[in-house]
């Protein structure tokens, strides 16, 4: 194997020379290959076998020898293959390196390549092109797309057949693979999926559903095997059909235009006549509608057309024009009539019930109440105010009250039992007067009387068993309970609820056969009284809508309807029928098609024009009948109108509206656009330009419908758009009636040549004007610049914008659209002068075109400066021998503002004498009288600038003696000049000053300044030469020649003497400038662009930059930097003025941009460091973009191309995108494709932007099977042409068609010997040549695969179970045909099926078997109905008599007499009495037994159960003749006394019994309560009982049981026990007591308090106490005898006033509690001495300058008191010290004399050595005798931070058992500080450890959860902001507590000391925790470190326990030990540092 690899590598090294010797170079050569998906690493690639003869190789790799090269794969994707050479077949095969996903790259696109080993670097040499394509395994599922509605909502009335959703699913495999057929599994009832389309069919009604209904597709590819998709879940949710409103006359247009309403509100009296006008108005219209207020069209007048009625009666909107305007505007005026109210109405009477009843006890006191007249007037105030009269009647025993209406008893007796009667009247204030009324008044009893004399009522049919349709109501005069039953009860029917009143059915009616009408008589009874009364009540049965309309016909069908039929034509009758009566049974027809109208006979009428030209040519549509119910029935039924075609259809164009653009200097016969028109009938069509070409632009052809622009003269393109309106015009050539015409509209975008850069034309005026008030918020507007651009659309779009430097803050915005320049800061003038800022204007381009202006934006400025001097003080020393009017000092100040606000004037403030003045101009101070006299002057000076802002200055001149000589300088004045980069601390200048007599010693001074000018702030300082007696100025702070020119020193020389003189020098100096200042660009990067193609020396862009310095510092040189990219070369830059030019021609396709590098350099050399000698330089960047211009055409990659298409291929999907290139960009590239030629029938299209050909309308292969059209790229100027071959394949895309629409069939019910052949239907398929007519059958609908059933293949179908007419009666199905063997497309048709009846069906009662009950009163007379009996047969009763019944009766009853006691009406089957004797008694109930026979034989049988109604015949009985109890006093209202009970043989209503009480309870104090079901009853007490009453003790009563007709009576006994029910009462509620000095003496009767008790023994008894919280304190004391005396001391200051609650109680059980109040007020005694007003804590900082009067809070220095006694004992108050401090240099008192006193602190203090001072304070009042307390200020020392922090150290130990280490605090950072109020912070320093948190505020340590074991150091960085910052240390020892030494542990028990105290550190020394070790050490002879202290807490108290645990080399001392030994060293232990201690036991 070797030797033949070693062989083929020969091969190959002897063939790849020959391959690169050839002389011509030769074409690479290509192979292709295949392989499978996801097949395994290492398959060969099918069908690519590439020999070594075919690959050449590049002459580098002729050298190649031996085995040093190898194959190489390039392209993307090579690394899924890799190359093999197969020595014996010397051929390179590949092989896959990784499984391939077909779906991830379907293609690869590969070069096979050689390299040189030898030659690493040098390029792989490709030998040959590979193509390998993956194939397709089905390994992809399905999966749905698009919109899924979770919910699909439908019309109910949707015809069968319809598409309701169409479900799409994509595969991402090919082929088969992906060729998908959609189902739903489980298969729905209601709904088809089609499975080649995916479309929902629906197959079986809606109708009257409303349940959701589920639906689960699925799609299934084609694969082997298999994949099915996920499923899809549906729910369709069927809707309600909302009926459209009956037709109606239709409303005429109005014109309205609504102006701002007009209210019009004229007063009009109510009772004005009709024809009186209230206001006059122009209507434009007529009335909208009628109103009571019309308006005459000719006058204007508005009068009332009738009587108003009421306030606001009267109103509207009219449509009027105002008189103001003259043209056809219309407002709409709101008129309201205010009607004002006439008194046109009466008094109205509104009691009820009526007649107007009522009673009155005959007993009845005068003034009684009785009844109460209401009577109401409809008018309003005074007119509808009622007044009520008595005309007549009463026997004057009544009076009625005018203003109420009540009548009332006059005392006169009243007449037992009689009755009254009276006549009253109502009349309004004004006497109107309403009708008279009667009201009948008993003096006794009166039967109830109900609320209306009679009843009527409608009751429906579908009223339910025993549901109330009805509440009679009667009232008891006597208000007892009322009793209903019904006198007359028709047929049992009815029942009444005994207690309510409500009537209802005791059983179902029928309107169809029952009776319509029933008289009922209604009783109401009061069942103690016996009294009753009756009412009639009249029912009417009332008809329910309980059928729906059914229509004779399921479908109905009408063909050949041509499509011009009028509208008036009737094209089909249509007819439905309801079984319901009256509205019930009225139809209305509805049509749910707008295409169509249905009249109210069911004519059906085209609505529209119809269309022949629509799918199938057929109208399919539901019409409706509704009937008129309450709740309406509907049927349904569906229409189909097949409609023939008439030739009146216009050509219609392919888009309404053509979009196309064209370069605005394209050529001529450039194409713009193409538009095509396709006639539906068929014509030839011509097209033509109808209007838009303006001056000839454009052109047409008028058969391709190709516009150009105009050939000649060449074409001239304005504006931005043109609308061209295009007619297509057929030929008529169909014969039609003319030609027919219809327009489009083609806009053509003319798209502007981007040629022109944005100018700003006022650039020179901007910078002008371009400036802003200094202080101006930001916002504030600068100017608004504006930028013109030559271009159009986009290319003349202006953006505004800055261009400035980066890294520095702008100070300026600008608004992109606008222009409006605005600030983004304030600006402060006296900083920065002005800015420099660079304004763009860019147009909206991909590659924009750039103006710039540069403008200096100056700060205007605002007198916001007050005038400064050059020095703080002014100070001279003048001789007194000076003359008047000398000069001797210059002042001067400055204003940092500019112009008129930096003006100043001097002056002196006014002073008298006037002896000195100053210069209002100059500033120059000179003498103005003579000064001999003075020894010092002392002026303040002003000076005050141009905006009236002004600042002062001290002058102080001290007078000198003419014998005293001042030092002298050797100059008046110094001068020196420096340059500006001088450095720090050089000595610029030697001064020299002497003293002429005396010591010569002088002193220096270098006066402070105010100004920059005058060293403010500080650039200069002074020192003193000792060795000369001079003095140096030196630099202090860099200087800066731009910021400050020169400066004025003042320095001051004083001699030394007893009292020294003074005198002063002028330093001047002035500063140099050196270049020490950059030239920096105004921005860091520019951008410019340069069109390609412009001419040399077009200019670029102007760069500039500014230079601080002056002079030649400041001249500036540009400059192009040189670079590698050599973009420079193709630029000039002019060096002076920055402008770029251009020095070559560009072309965009081959360079786009250039970046330039430009350089900026000043005029001398540098002074800045580092420079060495060179110039100070900037740099920046100009990038330069080469702009595009159309100067390339656009070209097809392929003059032909050819695709294939199905032609089942959706409208809008894409067939192939073929595109051109332009080597243009921007809009220059941007492409229009059009189809010039080969579309005439407009089925393909392209999108106009990508190239994309798609279809347009359907493809059919029967007509056209190529289409080859022409496209066309045009890029608006320039174009390229393609031919696109579309050959279209033939699908199935055809559904089959049935031979009819509707079949009909017929079947007779109850047929055996299935399965029974129905009919057959038969369907044809058009693509019959695509699957060879493969149709299968289905059926769908209701009874579908379990009732009928369809052969598949032959379309039979056949009844598979035995049918019954009576369950359906018509069967309706949609039969569906499926090609491709169940798996295409789908066609349909109706099948209706009739089932014929035959007599089946027995007759049956529907009663049965427990609900055929009637009853009858016994003693009924004969003839009486008693029930009815119905049957119903299910048989069809419209087809002869088997479903015709008769009754009668088999089983009956016999009287005593052997006759039948009942008969039935055998038509009706209602149940008589005939005769004999009822008696319930006897017999409750019967049994009869009734057959009903129909018209073929048939019975059925019931039994009827007549039951008895009972009559009252029994007495009731009380069970026990005397009945006893006994009751307490106190019993509670409603509390049970006794109860009774009666007996009564009676059943029902009748034995209902009432209870009542008719004798012995004169005061009605009880009352009964009825128990109607158990026939009992309870007594319980009525009102509250007294047994102080002596009548109250013992009650005998009389009671008495009854039923509806019989009553019996019965004694009962009962007995009032006593109670302790009074209380203790006090005479008066409050007793006021005479105020007393509150130091009366205990034992004192303030008063005395008496209370009387009703009762008698223990419950008379009283003990008085004081209630406890109404004197807490228990001061005062009550005896038994009601004295209250003082127990205990008063005072006054606590309480002032008492309210004590005296509580008086007697001793029944349980006990009577009253109580009075005593109010006491004390009297003050001058027994308390003042006190501070609050809890003063002043503070007083240390180191402060004193005296200072001392703050006692943060608002007043004043210290208040006062004193808890009244006024009189209170202030005024004196304070003082006592007398031990009145000689206190630290602080004083004084008194203010007005109740306040102030502290002063005398002296500075220092916290660190005293932190509080506590002053006594002695305050004393003016009471008699005067009381004085002496009070302590606490006074506290402020700490200043005047201490420095140090860094500290702290170790901090942490014992841990097994490993648990909790969260802990461990302390605070340790920084010593003898300062204790400084804020420090605390910040780790170096690593950070995450165990470990520091509280940056307070320096607490916390240690986290489980921090592992060892030494831990941090580092930590203290910081007070004052003081420099110190490193703490803590160091944190971790440690892991061994059991052993827990459990050998010791605990002392250390006293007066804290944990706290224990470890902290002394001043000087150890802490007490080093010290207990170091003892603990010394004790036990072991180390320092063997002492263990793992624990210190705190305990009550100041105690610390410590635990601790000592080692012993290797062991523990025990804890014995330890104590033992601490015993013995007890008194070390009790040392000063530890206390004393205590020894705890070990736990």
């Amino acid at each position: 194997m070797a030797r033949r690899a070693a062989a083929c590598l020969l091969l190959l090294c002897c063939a790849l020379p020959l391959g690169s010797a050839r002389a011509a170079p030769q074409r690479t050569p290509s192979f292709g290959g295949r392989v499978a998906e996801n097949r395994p690493a290492g398959t060969r690639v099918q069908g690519l076998s590439v020999p070594l003869t075919r690959l050449g190789a590049p002459p580098w790799c002729a050298q190649v020898r031996g085995r040093r090269w190898r194959l190489q794969l390039l392209g993307e994707g090579h690394a899924h293959f890799q190359a093999a050479l197969h020595a014996r077949t010397a051929r390179v095969w590949l092989r896959t390196r990784r499984p391939l996903d077909r779906e991830a790259r379907p293609l690869y696109a590969l070069r096979l390549a050689l390299r040189c080993a030898r030659r690493p670097a040098a390029p792989a040499a490709p030998l040959a092109a590979l193509t390998v394509r993956v194939l397709d395994a089905n390994d992809n599922a399905p999966r749905f797309v698009g919109a899924r509605p979770a919910r699909l909502r439908l019309d109910e009335t949707l015809p069968l057949g319809s598409a309701v959703w169409r479900a799409r699913a994509e595969d991402a495999d090919a082929g088969a693979n992906a060729e998908l057929r959609y189902f739903a599994r489980p298969p729905s009832e209601h709904f088809f999926v089609v499975p080649r389309s995916g479309s929902v069919l629906l197959v079986r009604s809606l109708l009257h559903l409303r349940a959701p209904i589920p639906l689960r597709l699925y799609a299934r590819d084609r694969g082997r095997p298999a994949l099915l998709s996920a499923p899809l879940e549906l729910e369709v949710l069927p809707q309600a059909k909302r009926l459209p409103p009956p037709p109606g006359p239709a409303d005429g247009p109005q014109r309205r235009r609504r102006a701002p309403p007009l209210s019009l509100s004229p007063p009009v009296p109510e009772d004005a006549r009709p024809g009186r006008p209230p206001g006059r108005f122009e209507p434009a219209a007529p009335t909208v509608e009628e109103s009571a207020l019309p308006v005459e069209t000719e006058s204007g007048a508005a009068r009332p057309a009738a009587r108003l009625h009421g306030p606001g009666a009267a109103g509207g909107e009219r449509l009027g024009r105002g008189p103001e305007r003259q043209g056809k505007d219309q407002y709409l005026l709101h008129l309201a009539l205010t009607a004002t109210d006439a008194n046109d109405n009466v008094p109205e009477w509104a009691m009820e019930p009526f007649p107007f009843l009522a009673v009155v006890s005959p007993q009845a006191a005068k003034g009684t109440q009785v009844y109460k007249l209401l009577a109401v007037d409809a008018d309003e105030g005074i007119h509808g105010t009622v007044e009520y009269f008595l005309l007549e009647g009463g026997e004057d025993r009544f009076e009625v009250e005018r203003d109420t209406g009540w009548i009332k008893t006059t005392g006169l007796p009243l007449v037992r039992n009689k009755e009254y009667l009276l006549t009253v009247l109502a009349a309004d204030k004004l006497g109107n007067k309403g009708s008279p009324a009667s009201v009948s008044i008993i003096a006794g009893f009166r039967p109830p009387q109900f609320s209306n004399m009679s009843y009527f009522v409608h009751v429906p049919e579908s009223m339910a068993q025993g549901k109330s349709f009805l509440r009679v109501t009667a009232i008891s005069y006597r208000n007892k309970s009322l009793s209903y039953s019904l006198l007359t009860n028709p047929s049992g029917l009815f029942g009444i609820g005994q207690a309510t009143g409500d009537i209802s059915l005791t059983r179902n009616v029928d309107y169809e056969s029952d009776q319509h009408q029933y008289l009922l008589l209604v009783r109401a009874e009061e069942n103690e009284e016996q009294l009753s009364s009756a009412a009639e009540v009249s029912v009417v049965i009332t008809d329910v809508n309980d059928c729906a309309p059914e229509f004779h016909q399921s479908i109905y069908s009408e063909v050949s309807v041509p499509e011009t039929v009028t509208r008036t034509t009737a094209l089909l009758q249509v007819t439905a029928t309801d079984c319901d009566s009256k509205e019930n049974a009225e139809i209305l027809y509805y049509s749910l098609s707008p295409d169509f109208s249905i009249t109210s006979h069911g004519t059906i009428f085209p609505a529209t024009k119809l269309d022949y030209e629509r799918p199938n040519h057929l109208y399919e549509f539901i019409i409706m009948a509704v009937d008129k119910g309450e709740e309406p029935k509907t049927g349904t039924a569906t229409v189909r109108i097949h409609i023939s075609n008439v030739n009146d259809e216009a050509p219609e164009f392919s888009q309404t509206t053509y979009r196309s653009f064209v370069s605005e200097d394209a050529g001529q016969n450039t194409l713009v656009a193409t538009v095509n028109a396709v006639d539906p009938d068929g014509d030839s069509v011509n097209y033509d330009i109808l209007s838009g070409s303006q001056k000839g632009n454009f052109v047409i052809d008028p058969k391709k419908g190709l516009v150009r622009l105009h050939s000649s003269p060449f074409p001239k393109l304005h504006g931005t758009e043109y609308i061209l309106n295009v007619t297509a015009t057929d030929d008529n050539a169909s014969g039609g009636t003319c030609f027919l015409t219809s327009t489009a509209q083609v806009i053509v975008k003319i798209d502007d040549v981007n040629n022109n850069k944005p100018v700003f034309q006022k650039c020179q005026y901007y910078r002008e004007h371009a400036s802003v008030l200094e202080n101006q918020p930001s916002g504030t507007v600068v100017l608004q610049v504006e930028a013109t651009e030559a271009d159009e659309g986009a290319n003349g779009i202006v953006k505004y914008g800055l261009m400035h430097r980066d890294g520095i803050l702008p100070a300026f915005s600008i608004h992109p659209d606008t222009g409006v320049l605005t600030t983004i800061q304030v600006f402060d003038r006296e900083k920065q002068r002005e800015y420099s800022i660079i304004l763009t204007a860019t147009d909206q381009v991909a590659e924009p075109l750039i103006g710039m202006c540069q403008i200096n934006v100056i700060i205007l400025d605002q007198n916001d400066n007050d005038p400064r001097f050059e020095n703080t003080h002014y100070e001279y020393f003048l001789r007194e021998d000076t003359r008047v009017g000398t000069s001797f000092l210059h002042v001067a100040a400055h204003d940092d503002d500019y112009g008129s606000n930096a003006v100043i004037t001097y002056s002196i403030a006014n002073e008298e004498p006037d002896y000195l003045q100053i210069n209002s101009t100059t500033g120059w101070m000179f003498v103005n009288q003579p000064i001999s006299q003075r020894s010092s002057i002392i002026q303040e000076i002003i000076a005050t600038d141009g905006g009236n802002r002004s600042s002062k200055v001290e002058l102080v001149v001290t007078i000198t003696s003419a014998k005293n000589q001042p030092p002298q300088w050797e100059r008046d004045s110094y001068e020196v000049v420096i340059p500006e980069n001088t450095t720090r601390d050089t000595s610029v200048l030697t001064i020299k000053a002497t003293s002429p007599l005396g010591d010569p010693r002088v002193t220096y001074n270098l006066e402070e300044g105010l100004v920059p000018e005058t060293n403010m702030p500080v650039r200069f300082y002074l020192t003193p030469n000792r060795d000369d007696g001079s003095a140096s100025i030196l630099v202090a702070e860099p200087l800066d020649y731009e910021t400050r020119k020169s400066f004025l020193l003042r320095v001051r020389a004083q001699n030394v003497a007893a009292v020294p003189l003074a005198a002063f020098t002028m330093v001047y100096i002035n500063v140099t400038d050196v270049n020490d200042n950059v030239p920096f660009f105004t921005s860091s990067v520019y951008e410019a662009s340069v069109a390609e193609g412009a001419d040399v020396g077009t200019f670029v862009i102007k760069v500039s930059a500014t230079d601080l310095d002056l002079g030649q510092n400041g001249e500036i040189i540009y400059s192009l930097l040189h670079d590698r990219s050599r973009d420079y070369t193709c630029f000039h830059l002019d060096s002076q003025t920055g402008s770029i030019y251009t020095t070559s021609v560009f072309d965009r396709e081959k360079k786009r941009s250039y970046l330039l590098e430009v350089k900026s350099v000043d005029g001398s050399e540098s002074a800045r460091p580092g420079k060495h000698g060179r110039p100070n330089s900037d740099m920046a960047y100009v990038h330069v973009f080469i702009t595009d211009v159309n100067d390339n055409k656009p070209v097809f990659s392929q003059s032909v191309y050819e695709v294939n298409v199905d032609e089942d291929q959706d409208v809008g999907s894409p067939i192939i995108t073929v595109s051109a290139k332009d080597e243009d960009e921007g809009t220059n590239a941007k492409l229009r494709y059009q189809i010039t030629a080969g579309n005439t029938g407009g089925e393909l299209n392209v999108e106009a932007e990508t190239g994309t050909i798609f279809v347009a309308q359907p493809l059919d292969y029967e007509e056209t099977k190529i289409h080859e059209i022409h496209l066309l790229a045009s890029d608006g100027k320039w174009e390229d042409y393609a031919v696109i071959i579309i050959n279209v394949m033939n699908k199935n895309d055809e559904s089959p068609v049935f031979s009819i629409n509707e079949y009909y069939g017929n079947i007779i019910e109850e047929l055996d010997g299935l399965s029974v052949f129905v009919l057959q239907v038969m369907a044809n398929d058009p693509d019959s040549n695509v699957d060879e007519g493969d149709l299968r059958y289905s059926l769908h609908g209701h009874g579908a695969a379990d009732t009928f059933t369809i052969d598949e293949n032959t379309g039979s179908i056949y009844a598979h179970r035995m049918l019954d007419r009576e369950e359906r009666a018509l069967w309706r199905f949609v039969v569906l045909a499926t090609d491709e063997g169940g798996d295409g497309l789908t066609g349909f048709a109706d099948v209706i099926i009739n089932v014929w009846d035959i007599n089946d069906n027995a007759p049956f009662f529907t009663c049965m078997p427990d609900d055929c009950n009637g009853s009858v009163f016994e003693n009924s007379p004969a003839d009486t109905l008693v029930m009815a009996m119905s049957a119903v047969d299910r048989d069809d009763p419209n087809v002869g008599l088997n479903a015709v019944l008769t009754y009668r009766i088999t089983g009956n009853v016999k009287n005593e007499f052997g006759t039948d006691m009942f008969s039935i009406n055998p038509s009706t089957g209602t149940i008589h009495v005939v005769g004999g004797v009822l008696d319930r008694e006897r017999t409750a109930n019967y049994f009869l037994t009734v057959e009903a026979r129909d018209g073929g034989g048939l019975t059925g049988t019931g039994t009827a159960t007549v039951w008895i109604a009972d009559v009252n015949d029994h007495v009731p009985r009380f069970t026990k003749k005397l009945w006893q109890a006994t009751i307490p006093e106190n019993s509670a209202i409603d509390s049970e006394v006794l109860q009774v009970s009666a007996a009564d043989a009676d059943a029902g209503e009748n034995a209902r019994l009432t209870f009542s009480i008719i004798r012995g309870d004169p005061d009605q104090k009880l009352f009964i309560e009825n128990d109607k079901e158990w026939q009992c009853a309870t007594i319980r007490l009525k009102k509250k009982l007294d047994f102080e009453k002596a009548h109250e003790r013992q009650f005998n009563l009389t009671i008495k049981v009854e039923d509806l007709d019989f009553s019996s009576t019965a004694v009962c006994l009962i007995e009032v026990e006593d109670s302790n029910d009074h209380s203790p009462v006090f005479p008066f509620q409050f007793i006021q007591t005479k105020p007393f000095f509150e130091n009366m003496p205990a034992g004192t009767t303030v008063t005395t308090v008496r209370a009387t008790d009703k009762d008698s023994g223990l419950n008379g008894n009283i003990i008085y106490s004081i209630k406890s919280n109404s004197d807490p304190l228990r001061q005062f004391a009550v005896d038994k005898h009601g004295h209250v005396i003082v127990a205990n001391k008063l005072d006054r200051e606590v309480i002032q006033k008492y309210s004590l609650i005296v509580q008086a109680s007697d001793q029944g059980m349980p006990a009577q509690t009253g109580s009075v109040t005593v109010l006491i007020n004390l009297l003050d005694v001058n027994d308390n001495g003042p006190e501070f007003e609050a809890p003063y804590l002043p503070v007083v900082w240390e180191n402060a300058l004193r005296p200072e009067i001392v703050h006692m809070n943060h608002t007043s220095k004043l210290l208040h008191a006062f004193d808890p006694d009244s006024e009189e004992n209170g202030p005024p108050f004196t304070f003082s010290l006592p007398r031990d401090y009145q000689n206190s240099l630290d602080f004083s008192l004084t008194d203010n004399r007005n109740n306040t006193a102030t502290i002063t602190a005398l002296r500075s203090f220092d916290r660190e050595k005293q932190k509080v001072f506590h002053l006594p304070i002695v305050i004393a009042d003016s009471g008699i005798p005067a009381m004085s307390s002496t009070n302590t200020l606490t006074i506290t020392i402020g700490d200043e931070n005047d201490n420095c922090h140090e860094s500290g150290h702290k170790e901090i130990y942490v014992y841990s058992n097994k490993g648990k280490r909790s969260t802990t605090a461990l302390g605070e950072v340790f920084a010593p500080d003898q300062d204790d109020w400084d804020n420090k912070t605390f910040l780790f320093e170096g690593k950070l450890l995450k165990s470990f948190r520091l509280n940056q505020r307070t320096g607490s340590l916390m240690m986290v959860d489980n921090a592992p074991e060892g030494i831990h150091s941090l580092k930590v960085r203290v910081s007070d902001g004052i003081w420099p910052d110190v490193i703490s240390t803590v160091q944190i020892h971790v440690k892991e507590l061994e059991d052993e030494a827990i459990q050998n542990s010791a605990t002392v028990r250390l006293s007066d000391v804290t944990a706290e105290e224990f470890i902290q550190r002394e001043k000087h020394g150890k802490n007490r925790y080093v010290k207990f070790k170091e003892l603990l050490a010394k004790m036990l002879s072991v180390q320092l470190s063997d002492i263990i202290v793992f624990s210190l807490m705190n305990v009550d108290g100041k105690q610390a326990d410590v635990r601790f645990a000592v080692l012993d080399g290797s062991a523990y001392y025990r804890p014995e030990k330890l104590h033992a030994e601490m015993a013995a060293f007890k008194n070390e232990m009790s040392m000063p540092c530890f206390v004393s201690w205590t020894r705890l036991p070990a736990d």
